[in-house]
């Protein structure tokens, strides 16, 4: 009985195995003479050490070590060489074991998982001369500086379909950078200071470790680790610096304090070696390595090296074996229709006519969705892509509602003043977007940038009886700064016709120019088509201001309206979590109809929105001056940590809205602003207030939110009962 148990468990072995093989082809977007053993048992190593009976304290060693070294003389240097390669790593004799077994076998895992990649396997070099790991190089990414200019290779490895630029920055911004004679160090995102600042002596615990012998010179080995052993922001490794009493630092083999509780990343090493001129310690290189798997079934193991004396580091056998793995891939159709797959799960887009196609077909999640107004509403859209033109963009849509019967369509047109490679929207953006448009909108939304059509907001918690039918016609010029710091001029006309209930107010026409001011110093982010994937936003600054021209192309209104945001991301002690607070105000100078005045955004579906109120109804309050925030605390910690070793992380946060109507805009002194309109009314003189708490990193991806509501609880003035709890899900990503 045991030994069937144990046959049954050696298989379920070889399935995870295959499909984690299947995974890391799939998702390994994000390395080397170190195995994935090696860096697994080093990193035990450094945790180990706060656990050894050292007895020779080494606090003194390392004040002269500071104070020997210049500060500044890290930061003095400019790399000349960095590689970052990509591999899958797996034991010979294991896989050829599973091999043989399901190409034997000929079951659905060998048909779609081994026998359309099995001829890369002919690319696989030993990862070591004396080991029994093979490597296949899947990615490989090289920058270097000659004659003063910074180039890249242009190999994408695998990841054609992601691009070059955006796989260095998902791995530049994932290994960060540690600078020993620096405060505080980025390294997954995360904050860490080093034991090599005086006033962070107190935080660690040194000691010698013995005398060794590196490069023919004796040094002292010194173990360090944090004196919080719960230090989530601290290091924790051996520092090696030479005897002869310049104590001149020659090696610094190290890892996070606590890896375990990182994402997606099993073990982390980095390997930074110095060479000594004029007293000063100077870098050589820094290695980082992290690995995903195991040693034995199979593992992710990435490696990026930086160089700062040598412009030529050499390539493993199995890197030099990149071009034909690029090749292989190409020519394998199960890997073209994987890329497909993952473009569309990516960007929900299909380009039509494969890798060369002139058009792509998007965004799917738009192409069906309901809503009351409009019932059944079947879209189709597209754009054409950058084989066409480097520099034009043409794309639109058209709709049709079944419920209203009408037609409804969009057109855009944008020119790009700076060549692009994979997007037109790729940073910086230079651009010229002219666009028209008639369709529904809801009120408080901007047309041109809504997403109520999307699939997912389909399922409401309540009905929307009140939309207006719009026709906006557009030009706006954006211009991005290599600094983050941004500017918008647009001019707009826009006809607003209300429907629905709220069919008695009148149909305006406005035409106006915005100006807006957008600055966000040191964001991290890679490129999603329109959109951006924020891997770190500290601060952000927007101001914008809208002039009405009253008269112009028979617009009725003259009016300015100016907004201002502030958005600031705290990171709490010790990597213990984070704070992300946004403050925003709002004023309407002139006196102006309802559409014109500030409507809060409410959120009726179930997809939580952090920046939204998730239990207000949409256009449910209106005003002509606000004030408003929202915070949200994340911690890396929850309840279920005192039952197993969960990385689930507890989120608690608040949004808050003060803003009474003046009497400038209020219908009680100026009734012929806008009549009683059902479901809508002034923001009084207490604060919408809601709060949220929460559990994220569920599944990796998942997070789930119960929002309370603690304002304006009663019900409104057609009786109709206000949500006061609900539940939410969405996404949300960390390391």
């Amino acid at each position: 009985m045991k030994g069937m148990e144990a046959i049954r468990g050696m298989k379920k072995k070889k399935r995870l195995f295959f499909s984690f093989l299947f995974f890391l082809f799939c998702l390994s977007p994000l390395f080397s003479q170190y195995s994935t053993g090696e860096v697994k048992y080093s990193v035990i190593d450094f945790y180990a050490l706060r656990y050894y009976p050292f007895t020779i304290k080494a606090d003194s060693i390392i004040r002269k070590v500071i104070d020997k070294n210049d500060p500044n003389s890290f930061c003095s240097v400019p790399a000349i060489y960095k590689k970052t390669a990509v591999h899958l790593t797996f034991n010979t004799e294991f896989l050829d074991n599973q091999l043989r077994y399901f190409t034997a076998t000929d079951n659905l895992i060998h048909k779609y998982l081994i026998k359309p990649y099995k001829t890369w396997l002919q690319y696989a070099e030993p990862l070591k001369e004396d080991g029994n790991d093979t490597a296949l190089t899947i990615g490989l990414y090289e920058e270097y500086r000659k004659d003063g200019a910074l180039l890249k290779s242009a190999n994408e490895g695998i990841y054609e379909f992601i691009g070059i630029e955006n796989v260095g920055d998902i791995l530049d911004k994932t290994f960060g950078d540690i600078d020993l004679f620096q405060n505080k160090n980025e390294a997954m995102l995360l904050s860490f200071k080093s034991p090599l600042i005086s006033k962070n002596i107190p935080k660690y615990k040194y000691f010698l470790s013995g005398i060794k012998q590196l490069n023919d010179q004796p040094v002292y080995e010194i173990a360090f680790y944090p004196e919080n052993l719960e230090d989530n922001s601290a290091l924790t490794g051996y520092l090696y610096v030479t005897t002869d009493g310049n104590y001149a630092l020659v090696k610094f083999l190290f890892t996070l304090n606590d890896p375990y509780r990182l994402n997606f990343i099993k073990d982390i090493l980095f390997v930074q070696t110095f060479e000594n001129k004029e007293r000063r310690s100077f870098p050589l290189k820094k290695e980082a390595i992290f690995t995903y798997g195991d040693e034995i079934t199979g593992s992710l193991l990435v490696k990026q090296i930086v160089n700062y004396a040598n412009p030529i580091d050499s390539l493993t056998n199995s890197e030099k074996q990149i071009d034909n793995i690029v090749k292989s891939a190409a020519q394998t159709r199960a890997f073209r229709n994987l890329q497909t797959g993952l473009h569309f799960l990516l960007t929900d887009y299909l380009t039509i006519g494969g890798k060369k196609g002139l058009f792509e077909y998007g965004p799917i999640c738009r192409s069906v969705s309901y809503n009351e107004m409009e019932g059944l509403r079947l879209r189709a859209s597209g754009n054409t892509t950058l084989r066409l033109s480097k520099k034009f963009l043409l794309g639109g849509y058209v709709a049709y509602g079944t419920k209203d019967e009408r037609l409804k369509y969009r057109g855009d047109v944008i020119y790009s003043f700076l060549p692009k490679n994979k997007e037109i929207w790729e940073f910086p953006k230079r651009l010229l977007h002219i666009t028209y448009v008639q369709d529904f909108n809801i009120p408080g939304d901007d047309l041109l940038t809504t997403d109520r059509d999307h699939f997912l907001y389909s399922f409401s918690q309540s009905s929307a009886h009140n939309m207006s039918f719009q026709k906006v016609a557009a030009i706006e010029y954006e211009h991005e700064l290599q600094n983050r710091l941004s500017f918008k001029i647009s001019g707009k006309y826009l006809y607003d016709r209300p429907e629905g209930r709220l069919n008695s107010l009148k149909a305006i026409t406005r035409s106006e120019v915005n100006f807006s001011l957008r600055y966000a110093p040191r964001e991290l982010f890679i490129p999603n088509r329109k959109n951006r994937i924020y891997f770190r936003k500290d601060v952000e600054l927007n101001v914008s201001h809208r002039i009405g021209l009253k008269g112009v192309f028979g617009s009725d209104y003259h009016y300015q309206i100016t907004n201002f945001d502030i958005y600031r991301k705290f990171h709490l002690p010790q990597n213990t979590g984070t704070v992300d607070a946004r403050l925003s105000a709002g004023k309407v100078w002139n006196r102006v109809p309802f559409p014109l005045l500030f409507i809060s955004r409410g959120n009726q579906s179930y997809i939580f929105k952090e920046n939204d109120y998730n239990l207000m109804d949409y256009y449910e309050f209106i005003t002509d001056n606000f004030i408003a925030g929202n915070v949200n605390f994340q911690f890396n910690w929850s309840p279920f940590h005192l039952f197993y070793k969960s990385k689930i992380k507890t989120n608690f946060g608040s949004r808050i809205i003060y803003g009474p109507l003046s009497d400038n805009n209020n219908p009680i002194y100026h009734f012929h602003l806008f009549p009683s309109i059902p479901d809508i009314q002034m923001l009084g003189n207490d604060p919408y207030m809601e709060m949220n708490v929460g559990f994220s990193n569920i599944l990796k991806i998942l997070r789930v939110e119960w929002v309370h509501r603690l304002t304006y609880r009663k019900t409104d003035a057609c009786g109709k009962k206000k949500r006061v709890g609900s539940l939410f899900v969405t996404t949300s990503f960390t390391f």
